[in-house]
């Protein structure tokens, strides 16, 4: 059971009854090459070029992400959750994710909203994801590895109930080195 928006807000784990949509660009192959993961769009366009070592990172989390929710979990004061149906990398929130994990490391902040007041779902908005059903976002810092952040939010309960919560289809993951913590991890979820 998810928590009141109220309750989750002051908790680092977001999540919103507020699915997808993406901008599959032009057709150009060329240019498809250079967006290769997220939506060509303007917003979408600082998460198009990005280290391969970091995208191999965000697969990393995927996988994780998907053999926790195939074993289900205990998320403590958040519930115990079964098994439950695995996650597809969407385009427009691994663009979301990226670009907030980016923001992080370049404004040296660590919180869901932005210096500038821009929310995950606002987020989520900008990179083409639209007319969701149910949405959150977790963020970790500090682990240079998908292996130590998964801990970390597999160890947190809003955090672990964002993971296994059987409402998502949809999953976004960014990462990006740099701040104070050294290492920045954004994940976004959502579902039509």
């Amino acid at each position: 059971m998810l928590a009141p928006l109220a309750r989750v807000r002051r908790h680092a784990a977001l999540a919103l009854v507020v699915a997808a949509a993406c901008d599959a660009g032009d057709g150009d192959a060329a240019d498809d090459d250079a967006w290769a993961g997220v939506p060509m769009t303007a917003y979408c366009e600082p998460a198009a070029q990005w280290e391969p070592a970091w995208t191999e990172l965000e697969e990393q989390v995927l996988t994780l992400v998907n053999q926790a929710r195939a074993q289900g979990a205990d998320c403590h004061t958040a519930g115990m959750f079964p098994a439950t149906e695995p996650l597809r990398m969407d385009p427009a929130l691994r663009c979301a994710a990226r670009v907030h994990s980016a923001d992080m490391a370049a404004r040296d902040f660590f919180e869901h909203d932005n210096p500038s007041g821009e929310s995950p779902f606002d987020r989520m908005d900008l990179a083409g994801y639209g007319d969701r059903s149910t949405a959150g976002e977790n963020i970790a810092a500090g682990s240079p590895d998908a292996t130590g952040t998964m801990a970390q939010w597999l160890g947190s309960d809003g955090h672990c109930s964002n993971i296994m919560n059987p409402s998502f289809r949809d999953i976004g993951v960014g990462y990006h080195p740099g701040g104070e913590h050294g290492h920045l991890w954004t994940q976004t979820f959502a579902a039509p």
